[in-house]
């Protein structure tokens, strides 16, 4: 009976461990902040950035990364039901002493997992966290760390404007001349203009084109 290992068994032994890790942390974590699927994401996010900022290299350090995130988590809820129950002394001492423990022990499994670190040597910092990121990102069916969805940006104004509108804002003075006279200046070089161009900005009914108004300045006139 052949009892050698599948060929994949190196690459998805890995892949399976974050799986796992990834969905025990979803189900003992605080839930989002809200049910926005936004707030979803950024609380997966939150979890793929702390476990991989701990630079787990193997299965044990991996399990201490995700006990010291879990219980980190647990110790911040555990504040933030003391100060919803203000009025209530008996559940503000519960919760406050529930917080205190699940901070020893996140400090504890840090510790842990640290000395796990030192005795196996540094690994490249860099490299460990690329990993770390790419295989959580996998484990919840992302190629990568999503982030929250991104307000379009904001249209270019100018892009919207017709060659005589950039005209007039460029040089108002000169748009407001060809306009009060309706047409271009015959003693006043004011560069390469199309005959076009100079008609929209002489007729043109834009509100930018509108304000240039009907009289020029004195001296540009004369």
């Amino acid at each position: 009976m052949d009892t050698s290992c599948p060929p994949d068994i190196v690459d998805r032994l890995p892949r399976d461990l974050y799986y796992q890790i990834v969905h025990a942390l979803r189900g003992a974590l605080p839930p989002p902040v809200s049910d926005a699927p936004a707030d979803l994401i950024r609380r997966d996010n939150a979890i793929i950035a702390q476990v991989a900022s701990l630079l787990p290299a193997n299965p044990d350090e991996v399990i201490l990364a995700a006990q010291y995130v879990a219980a980190n988590a647990q110790a911040f809820d555990c504040l933030r039901l003391a100060h919803e129950n203000q009025a209530n002394l008996a559940v503000v001492l519960q919760c406050t002493a529930q917080s205190a423990s699940m901070m020893r022990q996140a400090r504890s499994a840090r510790t842990h997992l640290l000395r796990a670190r030192a005795a196996r040597g540094h690994d490249s910092a860099g490299s460990t966290e690329h990993a770390v990121v790419s295989l959580m990102a996998d484990a919840m069916g992302r190629t990568a760390p999503d982030v929250a969805p991104a307000p379009p940006p904001a249209p270019d104004a100018s892009a919207r404007l017709t060659e005589a509108e950039k005209y007039a804002l460029a040089h108002p003075r000169r748009a407001a001349l060809i306009r009060s006279i309706g047409g271009r200046p015959r003693k006043l070089n004011l560069g390469p203009l199309s005959a076009a161009l100079v008609h929209e900005i002489a007729h043109g009914t834009s509100p930018i084109l509108r304000a240039l108004g009907r009289k020029p300045s004195r001296r540009l006139a004369a």
